[in-house]
């Protein structure tokens, strides 16, 4: 290979040989370019790879504590949900002695499943001639039980009346929500026929 390459060269006029060498002087550094980009592109790659996991150990490091906070708070809530909520009949009565409004009227409604496992236990209040300081003390006093199990006012409707002045006719509906408990070796099904969960309002 050496000899032919010798005679090649020896049979070129000195003008071919510097095109000859000029040519390969020209594609060793073209691979000595190519070589160096390689390189260059592989340690830019790196370098980028570890700033992005640096910012991202940064992300995690400072949504670790909102992280905590927001699993006690599921906890919580899953916890509050597995609660027997308080009938709502009487949770109604003790509110209406703590706030002084007078015996209003309810009316239980029909149990609402959302879901497999969640069930809605609502009762409609209707209220005739109260002030909006012991209505406000009612609804306070009704959602202050959410610390216990869940628990909203979902509807809501006031009309003023003329006479007497400063005085309202109330209805509102007030619902609470229970985990149905899956039954051993029963999937949850709409409807409860293969879940156990609580008494009616």
């Amino acid at each position: 290979m050496a000899s032919m390459v010798r005679n090649l060269i020896a049979g070129m006029s000195d003008r071919e040989q510097k095109m000859a060498a000029l040519m390969v002087l020209v594609l060793f550094l073209l691979m000595v370019f190519l070589a160096v980009f390689l390189v260059s592109s592989s340690i830019g790659d790196l370098e980028v790879k570890r700033l992005d996991q640096g910012e991202l150990l940064r992300f995690i490091n400072a949504k670790e504590q909102e992280y905590i906070a927001l699993k006690k708070e599921v906890e919580s809530s899953l916890t509050k949900a597995r609660s027997k909520p308080t009938p709502l009949r009487t949770l109604v009565d003790n509110v209406v002695k703590k706030t002084g409004v007078s015996d209003p009227d309810t009316k239980e409604l029909s149990d609402q499943h959302h879901g497999e496992r969640w069930v809605e236990h609502a009762v409609e209040v209707s209220m005739r001639q109260v002030g909006l300081e012991n209505l406000t003390k009612f609804m306070e006093e009704v959602e202050g039980n959410r610390r216990k199990f869940p628990i909203a006012i979902t509807k809501l409707e006031i009309r003023k009346r003329r006479m007497p002045m400063d005085q309202y006719d109330v209805k509102m509906t007030i619902s609470t929500y229970e985990i149905m408990e899956v039954l051993p070796g029963s999937s949850a099904k709409k409807g409860g026929k293969a879940v156990k969960k609580g008494g009616r309002q």
